[in-house]
């Protein structure tokens, strides 16, 4: 089942038939409720997740204050890939606004699957980048919004 998933999902269409079967081995469908949370801010990063169904919200907790929306996902969105990028904790939450359906991966084997075929490799590292890329584009330009909608005092 889950290497249909997988299959189907543009990150993954560089696989071999062998590899693909690697991944889909290290892989495991998970359903969570809406409000649920899929990882923390600061919990150790060993898998990533691809969503099948429903909506997650990436969200960057603030002290004393709500969280701030970094992405609202839809399925087929890649998410928690911190695992992938050499950082050893996940940076922001992942909750699900929706009954959410997600495909959970172990990050140490896609890894493996990368080092031993740096062709592949080198593209799903880019196309995890742009993933970055993006995410902070986005939230740069949120930013800058809000800062233009704020008073300023002149003096």
């Amino acid at each position: 089942m889950a290497i249909e998933k997988l299959e189907r999902h543009e990150l993954f269409s560089l696989l071999s038939a062998k590899e693909m079967d690697r991944l889909s081995g290290a892989s495991s469908a998970v359903s969570r409720k809406e409000g649920e949370r899929l990882y923390s801010d600061g919990i150790p990063a060993s898998h990533f997740f691809v969503l099948l169904k429903g909506r997650v919200e990436l969200r960057r907790p603030t002290k004393g204050g709500p969280s701030l929306v970094i992405e609202d996902l839809l399925p087929g969105s890649i998410f928690g890939v911190s695992c992938l990028t050499g950082a050893e904790r996940h940076l922001l939450d992942a909750e699900c606004v929706e009954d959410s359906e997600v495909l959970k991966v172990e990050g140490a084997v896609l890894l493996q699957i990368l080092k031993d075929n740096p062709v592949v490799g080198y593209a799903i590292q880019r196309r995890v980048s742009e993933i970055f890329f993006k995410r902070y584009v986005y939230t740069m330009e949120r930013l800058e919004t809000i800062m233009h909608a704020m008073p300023l005092g002149r003096g």
